[in-house]
């Protein structure tokens, strides 16, 4: 199955997504996330090497497959990506850890693009990110849920839907 991608202009929009994701059964690691290092500290209130803020901390606001997915960002399971600015969470960062140094070299557009993002996609979604948007990836298990996916991404507050 390829890859589901989204863009989302707030993390509340990106939460309450990720809450339907898991009424479907969608599990976090069918999710990846990629967000700018300044979102990352803006919008998640995560800074560099500082804990993630309470709500995701104790779980008790986000729970669920929310809190895993936002709550990777601030952990260990994150990956920064050297000389681009972004942070990789969830099923992404294993498509990404190869890439690592070489990013640099290609640039985001080439680290998207070898996660199996399409090159007209991973440009948008380079500005999007570099625009303080966060990016959604989900990998459907099945023709069903992603057509479930899509409808979800369809009727929320997603952006550049690619399918």
């Amino acid at each position: 199955m390829s890859l589901i991608t989204a863009t989302f202009k707030t993390r509340t929009a990106a939460e309450e997504t990720l809450r339907d994701f898991e009424k479907l059964g969608v599990t976090s690691e069918q999710i990846g996330l990629i967000v700018s290092d300044e979102t990352r500290g803006k919008t998640f209130n995560i800074e560099e090497g500082s804990k993630m803020d309470e709500g995701l901390a104790t779980g008790a606001t986000a729970g669920g497959v929310v809190g895993v997915v936002l709550g990777a960002l601030s952990t260990a399971t994150a990956m920064a990506i050297p000389g681009l600015n972004i942070v990789v969470a969830g099923s992404l960062v294993s498509a990404l850890a190869g890439i690592g140094a070489g990013a640099t070299a290609g640039g985001f557009v080439g680290a998207l693009i070898g996660a199996g993002i399409p090159e007209h996609e991973a440009k948008l979604y380079e500005d999007q990110l570099m625009n303080g948007s966060i990016l959604l990836a989900v990998e459907p298990k099945d023709d069903d849920q992603r057509d479930d996916i899509k409808n979800i991404l369809e009727h929320q507050d997603a952006y550049n839907l690619a399918a």
